[in-house]
């Protein structure tokens, strides 16, 4: 007996053995299968897993101690590239499978999901497409799906979820359509659940409350609409609710009555949530950020909002919200980022609010009804780095302050307010200042010297206000101290009584400036030539300004520039041919000036070149055939000169123009056919020229056009009918030509006024007020009728008349021969017949006149007929 049980027990381990063996093998050949579609840096992979080693000890490997099989893979960080091999789905005792952050392509092994002991799965941070196999949502073990930042697609899956042990699901950043399933509320062990960057629509489902264990729900940058269920807010560990950036609606709704919430982050921004922030807001007293803006949240801010005790983050900008802003804001101490913008709030910014001693961002800005002064208790906020109070209507002074002085502020933004004073000194002590925006206020004195100590300063905004330069000085000084602020981009100082000289230092100024205004700033003097230091400018406007002399040729060497506005400035000179090295140049304004001579050809090479300005000037001569080419030039003025010839027939290659003004030149020859093919034509000025010829007919297809002024020129013939078809014409302007015929009555002349057409003596039509009336109603048919009589009617009947005339006299002298008639007689005949041909002739004369007005009418042809027929039939 004891044998025979020896024998069961030997067979038994003989056959667990061989088992056993199998099941290793197979874990092995899956391993290789998966590593033969990877490659990995300098092969690491392959010279690990080799067959010299026992795969439980391969890199990434772990095994089970007793069995030896695979239950764990972490290949994750390892740069590998390749697909997931299917072979994985034999690893039958795999229980974590990492291999994140790397760069695998390709689907998920559908096989995958069916792993009996798998529970974390993390594939994040790859390039895997194709959908999320629809085992994982109802795998009884799994705990752990993290398949976020992949290019994974298709629906979520809207079966039934039975996934009992899920607690993390990781899916952000895919492109995932769908809705979000009402079974989701079967996962009810699920703690983090994101969906944050897919195509997600639909609503959130009210079952998503059953999620007793939630601690955090990140559905934003999706398509999800309805409204927010007030029950989610009815899980109590519930800490981080993410739903921004969605198309959500209705309003902010909380339970009525206690509840336990311990919510700390709540963020619904950029949807469409409307009505009032809900009184009961103190319910969600374990805050930190609150986070609200870009909604349409009506109503004033809650005065008791200083409930939220524990509140860092507060963002209710983007709204409609009124009223003034709660004084109990200030006893938040913890809060960090007070964000108001883009509201309708009034009233006094609240004193309380220099309680706040961590605060670090204060913007209440463009709000636009915000008045009284800046309380003095904000400028002693040591923490403070951005305080924002443009767009309002603040007034007063810059408050003095006392104490440390604003140390760590880098953006101050007071620029769009009544504010007054000289600009305080002690601004500069806050050395770590990027951005000081005073523009559009009205602030004096001068302008301070010391601007320089802002050494990380990027963007000064000064313009707008009535600043002065410094007393007996006639250049502008402050210019010499910003050249210690190597790092500054912006500058602008337009709009103020500077009343000084650009010094030539001004060349020393940074060269990382790239936009330099100093408009309409009571500049003197010439261009400094050391401009052309200011390497780094793309934007340089000095328009408005009284200066003297020519444009320096050290302008060439801005060669980033793009944006150069030198307008009535009264500069004289040519156009230094250096311009033309401005290749990356994209708007020229030099009009109202007093330049002359020649416009350069090489401006016509100016490739970016899109707005080109030069009305208002002496130019003279031709315009240069390389203007006609710059096929992306959208904005041409060279009005109000001197300018002569004709216009190119290649002004057909200007394909994108959008404005042309030509006007008040002295260009002449006729108006060219190729204008017609300008499609994106929006405004033409050719006025006050010496055009002369016809208005070509290809008008008719300049599809755009809504302003066309062809006034005070040498035109002739008729206004083209088919111009009625221009859908977009507003305005046209043909007065003071020598155009005739008949006004076109559709379109914009439907609407045209006697101003358009005036001094056109040939013109004539009923439908403008006080314009001559047409002789006959239909100018076509009466042209053609007079053809008509004067080339066949009049030639037939007066031929008949003179054949049958000829007749009659041949016989009657045939018969006044045969009686031997007296010939005394026989004379009166032959002059009476005479007198009777040469009226006949004398009339077909006054029927062909060439003028129309010189031609009889047809009342006096009959007339005359009768009289030479009566005086033939006395003979």
């Amino acid at each position: 007996m004891e044998k025979h049980i020896f024998l069961l027990i030997l067979l038994f381990l003989v056959q667990f053995s061989v088992s056993f063996a199998n099941s290793n093998v197979t874990d092995k050949e899956a391993l290789l299968a998966f590593q033969n579609r990877i490659t990995s840096p300098f092969h690491f992979l392959a010279n690990n897993w080799t067959n010299n080693t026992s795969f439980c000890s391969w890199f990434g490997v772990s095994c089970s101690p007793k069995r030896q099989r695979v239950v764990a893979l972490d290949l994750s960080s390892l740069n590998l590239r390749g697909t997931i091999s299917p072979s994985l789905a034999n690893l039958s005792f795999l229980g974590e499978l990492n291999l994140g952050n790397n760069n695998f392509h390709g689907a998920i092994p559908y096989g995958i999901g069916h792993l009996p002991r798998l529970r974390v799965i993390d594939i994040q941070n790859n390039q895997l497409q194709g959908s999320i196999p629809t085992s994982l949502f109802q795998h009884q073990k799994v705990q752990k799906i993290s398949l976020a930042f992949n290019k994974l697609s298709g629906e979520m899956w809207n079966g039934s979820w039975y996934a009992p042990e899920l607690k993390v699901l990781y899916l952000t950043n895919n492109s995932l359509t769908g809705i979000i399933p009402p079974s989701i509320g079967n996962a009810t062990k699920l703690r983090n659940f994101s969906l944050y960057g897919n195509r997600i629509n639909g609503n959130i489902p009210k079952e998503i409350g059953n999620l007793s264990q939630l601690a955090e729900l990140s559905l934003g940058d999706n398509q999800v609409t309805g409204s927010i269920p007030a029950t989610l807010f009815n899980i109590s560990s519930l800490l981080i609710v993410s739903l921004k950036i969605n198309s959500l609606s209705g309003p902010l709704l909380l339970d009525e009555g206690n509840i336990v919430s311990n919510l700390k982050h709540l963020s619904i921004s950029k949807n469409q949530i409307s009505g009032v922030i809900p009184s009961n807001i103190c319910q969600l007293r374990e805050l930190k950020v609150l986070s609200i803006s870009f909604n349409k949240i009506t109503g004033d801010t809650p005065k008791n909002i200083g409930c939220l005790a524990k509140l860092e983050v507060f963002y209710i900008g983007g709204n409609a919200l009124s009223g003034t802003f709660p004084a109990s804001l200030g006893n938040i101490s913890t809060l960090e980022y007070l964000d108001c913008p883009n509201n309708c709030i009034g009233g006094q910014v609240p004193p309380e609010l220099g309680k706040l001693s961590n605060l670090r961002e204060l913007n209440l800005g463009q709000n636009y009804n915000i008045i009284g002064q800046i309380p003095k208790a904000i400028f002693n906020i040591s923490s403070l780095e951005m305080i924002v109070f443009n767009f309002n209507k603040l007034s007063g002074r810059i408050p003095a302050t006392t104490g440390l002085l604003l140390p760590n502020l880098e953006e101050l933004y007071l620029g769009e307010n009544q504010l007054e004073g000289e600009i305080p000194l002690y601004i500069t002590n806050s050395s770590k200042l990027e951005l000081l925006q005073l523009d559009n206020n009205f602030f004096t004195g001068t302008i301070p010297t010391n601007l320089g100590n802002l050494r990380q300063l990027r963007t000064l905004l000064l313009n707008h206000n009535q600043l002065t330069n410094e007393p007996r000085e006639h250049e502008l000084q402050f210019f010499n101290s910003l050249v210690d602020c190597r790092m500054l981009q912006y500058l602008d100082v337009s709009k103020n009584k500077l009343n000084g000289i650009l010094p030539d230092t001004i060349g020393n100024l940074s060269s990382t400036i790239e936009r330099f205004g100093i408009v309409y700033a009571y500049i003197n003097g010439p261009i400094p030539t050391g401009i052309g230091n200011m390497s780094g400018l793309t934007t340089l406007g000095l328009s408005g300004n009284n200066l003297v002399g020519s444009i320096p040729s050290e302008i060439g060497k801005l060669k980033q520039l793009q944006g150069l506005y030198l307008t009535n400035t009264k500069l004289q000179g040519h156009i230094p041919e250096a311009v033309c090295c401005l290749s990356n140049l994209v708007q020229l304004a030099l009009h109202d000036n007093e330049l002359f001579g020649l416009i350069p050809a090489c401006i016509g090479n100016l490739s970016m070149l899109q707005y080109l300005s030069l009305s208002y000037n002496n130019f003279a001569s031709k315009l240069p055939l390389s203007l006609w080419k710059m096929s992306g030039l959208l904005h041409l003025d060279v009005s109000q000169n001197s300018i002569e010839g004709e216009v190119s027939l290649d002004i057909g290659e200007l394909k994108a123009i959008v404005d042309l003004y030509l006007s008040s030149n002295r260009l002449s020859g006729m108006i060219p056919n190729s204008l017609g093919e300008l499609q994106t034509l929006e405004s033409l000025d050719l006025s006050n020229n010496s055009f002369s010829g016809q208005i070509p007919l290809s008008f008719a297809n300049l599809i755009s056009l809504e302003f066309m002024d062809l006034s005070l020129n040498a035109l002739s013939g008729t206004i083209p009918k088919s111009l009625e078809k221009l859908l977009y014409l507003k305005a046209i302007n043909v007065s003071f030509n020598d155009l005739e015929g008949v006004i076109p009555s559709g379109g914009v002349f439907a609407k045209s006024t006697l101003q358009s057409i005036l001094g056109n003596k040939g013109l004539c039509g009923m439908h403008i007020l006080d314009a001559s009336a047409c002789a006959v109603t239909n100018l076509g048919h009466q042209s053609k009728f007079k053809k008509l009589v004067l080339k066949i009617v009049i030639p037939v009947v007066t031929s008949s008349f003179l054949i049958s005339l000829f007749a009659s006299i041949w016989i009657m002298k045939r018969q006044k021969k045969g009686k031997s008639k007296d010939v005394e007689k026989e004379e009166q005949i032959t002059s009476k017949s005479e007198i009777c041909i040469i009226s006949l002739i004398e009339l077909a004369l006054d029927c062909a006149k060439e003028r129309p007005e010189s031609r009889i009418t047809m009342e006096d042809v009959v007339k005359r007929l009768n009289k030479i027929k009566n005086t033939f039939l006395e003979i």
